[in-house]
């Protein structure tokens, strides 16, 4: 009886043990007179910046080319704040977002055409409003990608009419702090709170794109994070409080992106593709490992995914009700809660999300 009993328990922790993570689906919607948006970070407690713009040609939200596009900020208690642009722009777009509400992203300063995209990056919060963060000396753009519970705020500026620099922001004061040998491009995308900062160098627009992601630390400096075997591109996404990084490279076994995981001793990991896919990307990862992202199936349709260690990736629209109307497209950030923010389409247009766990 015993036996029997302990073998119905074991069943039952099984069960439950094996039972996917599913989650709800909220429609952050879009700002007056626009029909397409996304989310690009999330907080701890659940907010998200992003932006919303009409459809383009593109096929998917937010590409800095529409007039009108504007940042916004967004909480389940006071929806969608609009977050303007800086004065004498048309365009904005916010990227980053810290616990305190602060949010960083770019903006242009002028409808002329000439000088139309010509981004600046700002910082946002609820009581200062939007602040020109300036660029570079010699440089005409710049944009801010991602700012931390200290507010150091981490992105890149121009520095003459080619070549851009990796650059951080603390009180509002620009600092160049580094770029791989022989770049052209070097943009900081990420950083924790431990001040690791992490992006990527581009030596060639190719053809072959060529570039490596990097780690930065006050500590060590500049680090090479190099590609996986053969490859000659990688890019580092984001990086945890822990150290472990993610992003993409491409390899000598494959052309297209994968998306890869590097480790707290910068070792690479291919995290593979969703089921019939041949591309992946990850975007995100929180302090639990989870990573998300997006990748391609088998009718090469983008579907957003899910990365952990005992899952492998998985396609997050297998996560949700099958009538919820939705096609997750991509996931672009989660949080410690295992919240995730990015786009899908609904209706026929592209909506940010707000994806949280129901079970």
């Amino acid at each position: 009886m015993k036996q029997t009993l302990l073998g119905v328990l074991a069943v039952s922790i099984l069960t439950a043990c094996s039972v996917a993570q599913t989650y709800n689906v909220t429609d952050i919607g879009v700002l007056k007179g626009d029909n397409e948006s996304s989310g690009f970070w999330i907080n701890s407690s659940g907010a998200v910046a992003g932006c919303a713009d009409t459809a383009n040609g593109e096929g998917y939200p937010c590409t800095g080319t529409e007039v009108g596009q504007h940042a916004f900020y967004w909480t389940k208690s006071g929806g969608l704040k609009d977050l303007g642009t800086l004065p004498g722009g048309d365009i904005s777009g916010a990227i980053g977002l810290n616990d305190f509400g602060q949010v960083v992203g770019f903006s242009n300063v002028s409808s002329n055409p000439q000088e139309r995209y010509n981004f600046v990056a700002f910082e946002w919060t609820p009581t200062g409003g939007m602040i020109n963060l300036g660029t570079l000396a010699g440089g005409n753009s710049s944009c801010a990608f991602e700012i931390n519970s200290s507010g150091l705020i981490a992105g890149d500026s121009f520095v003459n009419s080619t070549l851009v620099d990796a650059t951080t922001w603390t009180d509002h004061k620009i600092k160049k702090i580094a770029a791989l040998p022989k770049s052209i491009f070097t943009a900081a995308l990420d950083l924790n709170d431990n001040g690791e900062i992490v992006g990527e160098s581009v030596f060639g627009y190719g053809p072959p794109f060529t570039s490596h992601g990097f780690e930065w630390t006050q500590a060590a400096g500049l680090k090479d994070l190099g590609t996986l075997p053969g490859g000659n591109t990688s890019i580092a996404n984001a990086v945890n409080s822990s150290g472990i990084i993610v992003g993409q490279s491409n390899s000598s076994s494959f052309v297209d992106w994968h998306a890869v995981k590097w480790d707290a001793s910068h070792k690479i990991a291919d995290l593979g593709t969703l089921p019939g896919g041949t591309y992946s990307i990850a975007f995100g990862i929180n302090d639990s490992d989870q990573i998300v992202g997006y990748g391609n199936i088998r009718d090469n349709a983008a579907h957003a995914m899910l990365w952990t260690s005992t899952g492998g990736m998985e396609d997050l629209n297998n996560r949700i009700a099958a009538n919820s109307g939705w096609v997750l497209v991509n996931a672009n950030a989660i949080n410690a809660l295992g919240q995730i923010t990015g786009y899908g389409t609904k209706g026929g247009h592209n909506h940010a999300f707000l994806l949280t766990p129901s079970n």
